[in-house]
């Protein structure tokens, strides 16, 4: 087992005796025996002392807890893992960190250890499981590097808690310069007055091998009473599925929109399910350029179809509304006409992939965009989009800001404060400010999570700790729901009033609990 697994015949047996950090001349030195002692009993070893009297008391509790944490991983799963795509470079980063005791990156033995564990653990894995089953008695770390990811980190979330600051204090801003707003007695996050009906169809991207996959909901009404019935497709994240945003597909077609909800052939949770469980490979890079071209083909197919089939001929195929969420909401702005910026790729990807470790996980993913030849047509705009919402997307330097520049349509950005995935002041934050379109919104969920949106509990193909989706997603919903309606009524129907859900002053009559909205409009001109 050993050998094949790449860790050599001659491993410890047992793992991991000690922690070093490295500092300079100076290498303070935790030792894994006391952190079991600490992990069990709550007992903090003389030789942990020094260390510990670093930590208040709640600090000292989550650490316990985090060492304390199964992880839910199979031998098999973590090795299409860290043999993938993201995976490997991800471990290779951590490795910059995580050093052997000459100093050279020490990713092989953070594969072995993360292999070694899921292979002899029943119920893998805790962090003690990994220290149990690194193939080298002492983890050296190095703490200047350490330090300096840390300090962007602190950096990052300092600059969060000071932009949902701010934000908030603009939005009560413009809520007081509107005047007193009655809002109408429509409620645009209740379900609407139509009865809708749902099929399933197939169509095929000709960049694919395979056909893919998409739900129909249609409003069931009068061939006279709604004539022109607007659409909107929706894109699902990684991992995930078109029944990710069901609950939402169903509740814009109960106020009469006609919706697409795609399923990505090769980013959905059954891809990857098979993946983990090394019956497939893992995504291609293509599969960037893929996803809004399957937006382009859904479109494609219904529009041929309705020349045959009289009860599609109602949809309105020619000015469209896209929603997605995470690598979803890269495929819809993608599709909206945000350019792909190969040259800002490349110098992002450097530094992040050589130089150090990034706390940005999401540019692991956009990175992948330079494995593909650089000839490689990246144009992927379908100029019947019209209106856009992007939920968590990833986009700092996939498109960069002379990308996003290019938006001509309208958009409503939507970040969360704890999003450890597409971080929210490089990913939602900051692209903001480089749109130019006259009518951009940016919503700011406090404190949402990457997942805090989606209709199932739970990260879809992937094991998620419980704290990294955070509160129940059903509880976000309500907004969702409202906003959405109320942006897509605004900018595909031409609806003025609808604006006046587009503020504070509505989201303030919602029970927001436990989560903050705040939206702001046109601020970064």
């Amino acid at each position: 087992m050993t050998c094949a697994l790449g860790v050599g015949a001659a491993l410890p047996a047992k793992g991991a005796e000690r922690i070093q950090f490295f500092i300079g001349p100076f290498e303070p030195t935790i030792y894994v025996e006391d952190l079991e002692l600490f992990a069990a009993e709550g007992i903090i070893a003389d030789r942990l002392q020094f260390v510990a009297s670093r930590f208040d008391e709640s600090q000292l509790e989550s650490v316990r807890a985090l060492l304390n944490t199964p992880f839910d991983l199979d031998l098999i799963a973590v090795s299409q893992f860290s043999y993938g795509p993201v995976g490997e470079p991800l471990l290779e980063r951590a490795g910059q960190v995580v050093v052997t005791d000459n100093f050279r990156n020490g990713f092989h033995a953070l594969r072995a250890s993360l292999l070694l564990a899921a292979s002899a653990e029943e119920d893998c894995c805790t962090v003690l499981d990994f220290l149990n089953h690194y193939p080298l008695e002492t983890i050296q770390l190095d703490m200047s590097l350490a330090l300096q990811i840390i300090e962007e980190n602190r950096r990052i979330f300092q600059m969060r808690d000071e932009v949902i600051a701010g934000v908030r204090e603009i939005a009560v801003e413009q809520v007081q310069a509107a005047g007193i707003v009655a809002l109408p007695d429509f409620e645009p996050h209740q379900p609407g007055p139509y009865q809708w009906q749902q099929e399933t169809f197939t169509f095929q991207n000709p960049d694919r091998s395979v056909s893919s996959t998409a739900d129909l909901y249609r409003p069931v009404v009068e061939a006279a009473s709604l004539a022109d019935i607007p659409v909107v497709v929706i894109s699902h994240g990684i991992a995930s599925d078109r029944q990710t945003f069901s609950y939402l597909a169903e509740h814009l077609a109960s106020h009469g929109y006609g919706i697409i909800n795609l399923e990505h052939a090769e980013t959905s949770a059954e891809k990857f399910s098979r993946f983990l469980r090394g019956l497939e490979g893992p995504p291609t890079p293509s599969e960037l350029l893929n996803r809004p071209k399957d937006i382009t083909a859904a479109l494609d197919t219904l529009e041929d179809r309705a020349s045959t089939e009289p009860d599609l001929q109602a949809l309105n195929l020619q000015a469209v509304g896209v929603l997605g969420q995470s690598l979803g909401g890269y495929t819809v702005l993608a599709a909206g006409g945000a350019e792909l910026n190969r040259p800002e790729l490349e110098q992002q990807c450097l530094a992040t992939l050589t130089e150090r470790p990034s706390v940005n996980f999401s540019m692991l993913l956009q990175c992948r965009i330079l494995e593909l030849p650089e000839d490689q047509p990246l144009a992927v705009q379908d100029e019947r989009v019209k209106a856009i919402v992007a939920v968590n997307p990833v986009t700092s330097s996939i498109f960069g800001e002379a990308g996003l520049r290019r938006l001509q349509a309208p958009v409503l950005m939507i970040g969360s404060s704890d999003d450890y995935f597409a971080p929210m002041v490089p990913e939602q934050i900051v692209p903001f400010t480089w749109f130019t379109h006259e009518d951009s919104y940016l919503v700011i969920v406090d404190p949402g999570t990457h997942f805090s949106f989606l209709g199932a509990v739970t990260g879809g193909a992937f094991p998620v700790p419980d704290s990294f989706i955070g509160a129940d997603p059903q509880l976000a919903r309500p907004q969702l729901k409202g906003l959405s309606l109320s942006f897509f009524n605004r900018y595909l129907l031409d609806r003025t009033e609808d604006s006046v859900f587009l503020t504070q002053a509505y989201l303030e009559t919602l029970d927001q609990d436990p989560f903050q909205f705040d939206i702001i409009h046109n601020f970064f001109d």
